[in-house]
Parts: structure tokens; sequence; C-alpha cells
């Protein structure tokens, strides 16, 4: 069996006395929900995937650096993908120079990216709101509608968009509600269940980034 460590970043650190047991428990279930996830992308029976939340990347890095391997880590590239390597260039503190992290060389193929965040994957796949919307018990306005068509997403590059979350926020306020009250997005409370709610088979021809993750981690 092959272990293999991940790291991503999101979440909080949950051993701190001002983390609430409502924000405890959502990073549980993102964690649990990114471990169902990358299961499903590698579909391999012989590897023992474990998840660590990183909070934010630069906390993220820190531990990957100083992990032992194998091990991953994936990461907002908050860049489209022809600039993703400039992702780097945040660790370097010129101000403090000791407070730099540095990726060693033989782990950087190990650096994943979510281009430019994870909602992105949402936005690739949009048919997975309404999948979630059922789940919540979520109405759907205007259910007719296609919401690949909408605006926001059509015809557009996912990976180009900046802020995806702030796009899916939007999506879901103006497709979804509960009685009076508009859908709201929070990436702790919400994307576990988007997680669940993909289609592994169709997001991943969609994705350079998770086919590199897959190619790297089957070849060794």
């Amino acid at each position: 069996m092959v272990r293999l460590n991940l790291i991503v970043e999101g979440g909080v650190y949950t051993d701190t006395d001002n983390v609430s047991a409502e924000t405890a428990s959502n990073v549980e279930s993102l964690r649990q929900s990114l471990h169902k996830f990358f299961n499903r992308i590698l579909n391999r029976d012989d590897i023992e995937i474990t998840i660590f939340m990183g909070a934010g990347c630069r906390n993220a890095a820190k531990r990957f650096v100083e992990g032992k391997s194998p091990m991953g880590l994936f990461v907002d590239s908050d860049s489209p993908a022809e600039t993703k390597h400039l992702w780097f260039d945040k660790l370097i503190n010129t101000e403090h120079p000791e407070m730099t992290i540095t990726i060693p060389e033989e782990k950087k193929k190990y650096v994943f990216f979510m281009v430019q965040e994870m909602e992105a994957w949402f936005l690739k796949q949009p048919e997975c709101l309404n999948r979630w919307a059922e789940i919540e018990g979520y109405s759907r306005k205007d259910a007719e509608f296609d919401i690949s068509k909408h605006s926001l997403i059509k015809g557009k590059n996912i990976e180009s968009i900046s802020k995806p979350s702030k796009t899916l926020a939007l999506l879901m306020k103006r497709f979804f509600f509960k009685e009076t009250k508009y859908a709201k997005y929070g990436k702790l409370k919400n994307s576990p269940l988007l997680l669940d709610s993909l289609d592994i088979d169709s997001l991943i021809p969609l994705d350079l980034e998770l086919q590199r993750f897959v190619e790297i981690i089957n070849n060794g």
C-alpha cells in the first residue's frame, strides 16, 4: 500500500482556542470531501491518501517543505494557468528574508494548482450546482435555464476568471433560494457537498492540473 499525504490550501487550524465548533466541523467536512475527491481522481485501491488542511498559502507551503515524501501540495494559483509559476514568488519575503520559503527543486513538480481557485472546478461543471441544491433543499429559479449558458461563464475559459469564488457566489445567489433567502456561498459551508456532487470522469478532461496530478502520482 502506497501512502500519499496531500496538503490542500484552505480551512483553518482547528486546534486553536478561537475556532468555533461549527468552523471546526466545517473544516473536517471539507477535509473528508477532499479525501473522497482525490480518491475518485486517482481511482486506485493501492494508494492510501491522507488529507491535511493547510490553512493559508504560506502555512501550507511551509508544511509541505517540512513534510516527508511522498507528499503533494494543492494551492490556489490566483493567476491564469500560463503564469501559475509566479506562485513561487509569493513565498519570497524581501523585507524579512529569514521568512522566505523555498520549495526544493525536487519537490516543485509535486506542487499542483487549482487555477485560479478551487471553485473553478465547480464552474467547469456547473451542473454540480443543481445536484448540490437538490440535496441541500434549495429551490431553483428559471429551472429550464442551463447555468452554463449564463454570461458569467458562457464561452469562457474558466481558468481565466479571476476570483472564481466570487463568480460562483453570484451564480448561486442568482439561481437558488430557500424560502425567502437567496443562496449564499461559503467555502467551508458549501464546498464539501459541491465536491461530492462533481462528476470526476467529466471533470478530469477539463483540468490539466488534475491530469498532471494523476500522471505524476501514477508514474511515481
